[in-house]
């Protein structure tokens, strides 16, 4: 593993890619936990989670979830290795996508064997690929995969061994934008094409352009869409006891509120990196300087690499060592730790995953 991959550097990463996807330092003073007596799980702290990043880059397996269509990304400049393809290239994985090995009761059990409390798969990531067949959008399961629903059998894992579910939605969406943005870091930030640097716009394959216009309307629908997406999750398989968002838009305040979400699902905790304000803070590859004074939790990559979904290159986990002493630090400040794997291609964990998971049990 590249030196820059190690230790405190990932937090390098994880920042360099907020900036994009429009996270922003969030104040304590902003969150207000769910007050639902059914929500009191996590405010107590000491929960351990399984984060599940998974999708179809994973066919390519050497360029990382979504970013790997990004070009000149500061991560990769520094470790020395160009892990991109153009976006015309990577939305073509969607072709070859069948993960005919996909089985979440097999993680999942194996996860609350071990202790483990609650899971948190990726309903969608930047790249807009959809996990399940949505009635909003062209890029989802309905489209190419017959409709396969890959969210419902991860929820119906997680109630059959009583593990708290958890789904990430990432409101920033490359697909639906991607006539209207840049597709070179550092040209643009976000979809609000403010440039910060000296480089030029790059289109779909990775060629310099000046970005139209949007059409009249086109933000208004882009939140419409986020927001029905957002309703067939919390409609479409019952209960949900997390939204872990990741990213905004700039429409936000428009989007589905909190309060409508409550509604749907009472008892819902979300992230704040949609609306800016939230249940709890996520404080995503490092630990806090000192104890927050909100709910919170650390989010760690278990595999080697900085990436999170699963790439060739990465093989290899931490020590289970590595993992206990993690969630021994985030407990003595009353944190809760959610640990992030990434199936293979065909939808399958590493042996090594069930391996680590054996260890830890004892």
């Amino acid at each position: 593993m590249s030196e820059y991959l190690k230790s405190d550097k990932i937090i390098d990463v994880a920042n360099m890619q907020h900036q994009i996807i429009g996270v922003g330092n969030e104040s304590e003073n902003n969150f207000q936990f769910n007050s639902h007596p059914e929500a009191k799980w996590f405010a107590k702290g000491s929960n351990l989670g399984l984060f599940v990043h998974f999708g179809i880059s994973t066919v390519n397996a050497r360029v990382d979830l979504s970013w790997g269509m990004m070009a000149n990304k500061p991560w990769d400049l520094k470790i020395g290795e160009d892990n991109t393809i153009t976006p015309n290239d990577y939305f073509k994985l969607a072709e070859s996508f069948t993960p005919d090995k996909y089985d979440p009761e097999v993680w999942v059990k194996a996860i609350a064997d071990a202790g483990f409390t609650y899971a948190v798969f990726t309903t969608k990531h930047h790249d807009g690929y959809a996990l399940w067949p949505s009635n909003y959008g062209q890029f989802n399961t309905s489209k190419y995969l017959n409709g396969y629903d890959f969210v419902k059998l991860f929820v119906d894992a997680c109630n059959k061994y009583n593990i708290k579910v958890g789904l990430y939605y990432s409101p920033p969406d490359w697909y639906y934008n991607r006539e209207y943005m840049s597709f070179n870091y550092g040209s643009v930030q976000g979809t609000t094409l403010q440039s910060v640097e000296e480089r030029p716009h790059y289109g779909l394959s990775h060629q310099p352009i000046t970005i139209p216009e949007k059409p009249k309307g086109w933000d208004d629908a882009f939140t419409e869409y986020v927001s029905n997406q957002i309703r067939e999750l919390l409609t479409n398989y019952g209960r949900i006891d997390m939204l872990w968002f990741d990213g905004s838009i700039d429409q936000y305040e428009k989007a589905i509120s909190i309060e409508e979400m409550r509604k749907l699902q009472p008892w819902i905790i979300v992230t704040p990196r949609l609306h800016h304000n939230g249940d709890f803070e996520t404080f995503e590859c490092r630990m806090p300087d000192k104890k927050p004074e909100c709910i919170w939790e650390h989010e760690v990559i278990w595999q080697e690499g900085s990436g999170w979904a699963y790439m060739e290159q990465s093989k290899g986990y931490k020590s289970v060592e590595w993992l206990i002493n993690t969630f021994e630090d985030v407990k003595a400040w009353n944190g809760n730790l959610l640990v992030n794997v990434g199936p293979m291609c065909d939808g399958r964990l590493p042996d090594e995953f069930y391996e680590k998971l054996k260890l830890l049990k004892k």
